[in-house]
């Protein structure tokens, strides 16, 4: 069943990905710092590396047609390939972001273009990164299921890359969100704000518990996503040393939901554990909640608006993987 899998492809596109996302994450460090950020410095360097790299995942993946590979040996056609294909519109989005961004004020003379480029730079990391989590993850369920057969590192490496596409999701998503913040910070912007990202923690953990369900996975995205934090904030932006709190909610979410998922069941378990990512809202995006939500931490009525994200994102995120698995994983684990 070999000829179904484009792993190797996929493993050199999601480094791209991951790449795209951590420039994403590095821009808006920067700008929420210090407001500027010029064209030719690391983060746009990451970006161009990423996108480069992802392109060229893409093209060796999608350079075969079907018809041109190994003959199928089952009547069901199936090519991994739908991720790739969202990996190579992904770039495309941020290649005319960046084209828009650096053209828009040196030609037109207009200022403030950073939040529209920004967007639609966000848009197409998520877009690309979306496409290496549902690539990488259908590789990693054809693997476990022996419809191919990897060396046991290989099978470790499949599964680091899955995890590091769940985190460059929440990375590009968050950063987005945290930068949106920055820019408009009044009380209903921050309730919205804090809404969606309780909401976005929570709708990126559900679907990786549900494909990684061993203890730890939360954890290594949770650590992922605070080494980027810490970095963006420490080693590039030149922000104060701090205590990285922002994986004790996460090391709460995923023991809360090993220990209730047994006795009532995984979709219960998950809106209970997920409402403590809410609870616990200052803690988890430390140190911006210090700067952009100075209530967050505090016993007030505005926690219902992280609360209330977190339970709405296990929702959403339920939702989406069982969408997910009953139109492409589902048919794929059947019919192969």
């Amino acid at each position: 069943m070999a000829y179904a899998s484009r792993q190797s492809d996929y493993l050199i596109a999601g480094l791209g990905a991951f790449l795209q996302a951590t420039a994403a994450w590095l821009c808006s460090n920067s700008l929420l710092l210090s407001g500027t950020d010029g064209t030719w410095n690391l983060p746009h360097l990451i970006l161009y590396s990423g996108v480069i790299v992802a392109a060229l995942g893409v093209w060796r993946g999608l350079r075969i047609s079907p018809d041109q590979s190994t003959p199928f040996l089952s009547p069901f056609r199936f090519v991994n390939n739908t991720g790739l294909k969202l990996i190579g519109l992904g770039c495309l989005i941020e290649t005319i972001a960046v084209a828009w961004g650096d053209f828009t004020p040196c030609v037109l003379g207009c200022e403030g273009w950073h939040l529209s480029a920004y967007g639609l730079l966000t848009f197409g990391t998520l877009t690309a990164n979306f496409g290496a989590v549902l690539g990488l993850t259908i590789e990693l369920g054809m693997v476990r299921r022996e419809l191919i057969i990897i060396s046991r590192m290989r099978r470790w490496v499949v599964s680091i890359f899955v995890l590091l596409a769940f985190s460059a999701l929440w990375l590009a998503g968050s950063a987005a969100l945290i930068l949106t913040e920055s820019e408009f910070s009044d009380p209903a912007t921050s309730w919205l704000i804090a809404f969606l990202l309780a909401l976005f923690a929570t709708f990126v953990m559900i679907p990786l518990k549900r494909i990684m369900p061993k203890i730890g996975s939360s954890l290594g995205v949770a650590a992922v996503f605070n080494a980027m934090a810490y970095a963006g904030l420490v080693l590039y932006a030149d922000y104060h040393l701090y205590l990285p709190l922002g994986i004790l909610p996460i090391a709460v979410f995923e023991l809360a939901l090993w220990k209730l998922a047994p006795p009532i069941g995984f979709k219960n378990a998950a809106l209970a554990s997920s409402s403590l990512i809410g609870v616990l809202f200052g803690e988890t995006y430390y140190p911006f909640t210090r700067q952009l939500f100075p209530w967050s931490f505090s016993l007030q009525p505005q926690l219902l608006f992280p609360l209330a994200g977190s339970v709405a994102g296990a929702y959403l995120g339920t939702l989406v993987y069982s969408a997910l698995y009953s139109a492409i994983l589902g048919n794929v684990a059947v019919s192969l």
